[in-house]
């Protein structure tokens, strides 16, 4: 019985001590990377493409996943340059009806890495 709790304790330390070794960590690595981020999906009006490519959760999301292109360990620690809105006009089936794909072309994100 003492032999499992001693077991316990041990493990919840050896958990804990890992992560709170990376929170107080003050070295960092940093670098910018510049790239292009992915298209709205599907076809919408201009202005809801060019909100939804440009702000929010969804450019949150792919400059983070721009910088994790670094390789294992890397995050996003700021945009640096929003760089350029593009907008394309669908084809095929939407041919005419005046709806958009939009991305933010060159990019650029400070991105960070814990040193090592």
């Amino acid at each position: 019985m003492k032999f499992n709790v001693f077991s316990l304790i041990m493990l919840v330390l050896v958990v804990f001590s890992t992560q709170s070794f990376a929170a107080n960590v003050d070295k960092w690595n940093y670098e910018s990377i510049t790239g292009d981020l992915k298209p709205t999906p599907g076809c919408k009006d201009k202005a809801k493409a060019e909100k939804q490519a440009s702000s929010g959760y969804r450019f949150k999301k792919y400059t983070t996943i721009l910088c994790q292109t670094k390789g294992y360990g890397w995050g996003l620690e700021e945009v640096t340059d929003k760089g350029e809105l593009v907008c394309n006009e669908c084809e095929g089936d939407y041919e005419g009806t005046e709806k958009y794909r939009c991305y933010v072309k060159n990019v650029t994100a400070k991105c960070r890495q814990v040193a090592r």
